[in-house]
């Protein structure tokens, strides 16, 4: 009997440790983040539109902060280039672009012939979240096309990590795990 509860507590243990190490942890960085985009007066849905008011279609959006200032990153495709729009989280002004590059520039073409839109996959995500967007990008291709959506929630001690996707004519979301 003894034996059967020993090893009972040890996959107990084993399974909590296993849980608890894929379990993700939430940065330095991304509560500076987080503390930005919670009390900045543009919302990331905001930001995404000043981006592509200018032209083009958003595919990626996060926030950058630092102890200088905060401001949201949104990739835009113009035409064939691929865009890194900096918007003042404050204030909603352009504050410059260059060319996207890397990471920055994937995903441009995911939501191609999608009826859903960046805005509209991350203002579902937070909807269904209950709090803002930190960060969203676009992955996958056609019937697989989807946005990534990191919504802040519990006044930035959780991230949840949602998948929106457009399918059947109605948009779907579902939560894929979360950060404390």
């Amino acid at each position: 009997m003894t034996r059967v509860v020993s090893r009972t507590f040890i996959a107990t243990l084993a399974i909590g440790m296993t849980v608890v190490a894929f379990a993700g942890n939430i940065g330095p960085g991304d509560h500076l983040e987080m503390a930005a985009v919670l009390k900045s007066p543009v919302t990331p849905t905001q930001a995404v539109k000043i981006a592509e008011a200018g032209g083009g279609r958003a595919y990626g959006c996060g926030m950058e902060a630092t102890h200088r200032g905060h401001w949201y990153e949104v990739d835009v495709l113009r035409g064939n280039a691929r865009l890194e729009l900096r918007i003042d989280a404050t204030t909603g002004r352009v504050l410059g672009s260059s060319q996207a590059r890397g990471e920055d520039a994937r995903g441009a073409h995911a939501l191609d012939g999608s009826k859903l839109t960046f805005g509209e996959a991350i203002a579902q995500a937070e909807r269904v979240g209950n709090g803002p967007a930190l960060e969203a990008n676009a992955a996958g291709h056609g019937d697989k096309a989807r946005v990534d959506v990191d919504v802040i929630q519990d006044h930035g001690k959780r991230i949840a990590h949602y998948h929106v996707s457009m399918h059947g004519g109605r948009i779907e979301t579902t939560m894929s795990g979360t950060d404390t």
